[in-house]
């Protein structure tokens, strides 16, 4: 032991640069392990919605992504409380230990979550001209998506749920308004971060690889996300 705090003292940056490496090495293993191993119904989604989707009120800053889900899991006949979505999501912890607002529910989390319980995601590039076109064919087929948009009200990122709305437009349940609201095709080039079109995949393997699979993406596509915000 001595001989470690030595080499620590004599190599400080050193020792922080790999404790910060072995810190994001080890966050996911646990994130993944604890989420795939925990208690929930482990039902499976209908192949499409039973029931349009419910918009349910937000009262807590940063639980914007369990509403999200939960507007789509209930659609799907699934119940949220017994899938545990919001300790499964994890949004009660700060994904950065020293910062107290960075709770909420982030792709990684979001993708596992989804995939766990048999829902495939497809994410989106808001910018591609073909994005909108591939969004209106997979809502026409009776399916959701969620999307992280920025709020216009103060550009604040909120997770919301989406259905087919009109012809050329969409339906957004979003948790701070208390009715749906109608978008058009200006609403996903100027607002929205992350386009994610979900649908169930019910032959879907839900083992543990398949948990640090659908983390990965999720990782993959908060890079896109971040890029896309600067």
């Amino acid at each position: 032991m001595k001989s470690i705090l030595r080499w620590i003292s004599r190599r400080p940056k050193l020792s922080l640069l790999l404790a910060a490496i072995a810190w994001l090495l080890i966050t996911p293993i646990i994130i993944v392990t604890r989420t795939y191993f925990i208690v929930h119904s482990g039902d499976s989604p209908s192949a499409y919605p039973l029931a349009a989707p419910e918009v349910e009120e937000q009262t807590e800053g940063f639980t914007c992504g369990v509403h999200a889900l939960h507007t789509l899991y209930r659609a799907y006949g699934l119940d949220p409380s017994e899938e545990r979505v919001r300790w499964r999501l994890g949004v009660d912890t700060k994904a950065v230990c020293w910062l107290g607002d960075s709770t909420g529910a982030l792709h990684p989390d979001l993708f596992m979550v989804l995939g766990q319980d048999h829902f495939a995601v497809e994410e989106l590039d808001p910018i591609r001209a073909e994005s909108w076109d591939q969004i209106l064919d997979h809502l026409a087929e009776r399916h959701l998506a969620v999307f992280l948009i920025k709020r216009r009200e103060n550009g604040n990122l909120h997770w919301v749920t989406v259905g087919a709305g009109s012809q050329k437009e969409i339906q957004v349940y979003d948790s701070l308004h208390p009715e749906p609201y109608l978008e058009g095709e200006d609403f996903l080039r100027e607002h929205v971060i992350s386009a994610l079109l979900v649908q169930p995949e019910l032959d879907r393997k839900r083992g543990l690889t398949a948990s640090f699979r659908d983390h990965w993406d999720g990782f993959q596509e908060l890079r896109a996300a971040s890029a896309r915000i600067k």
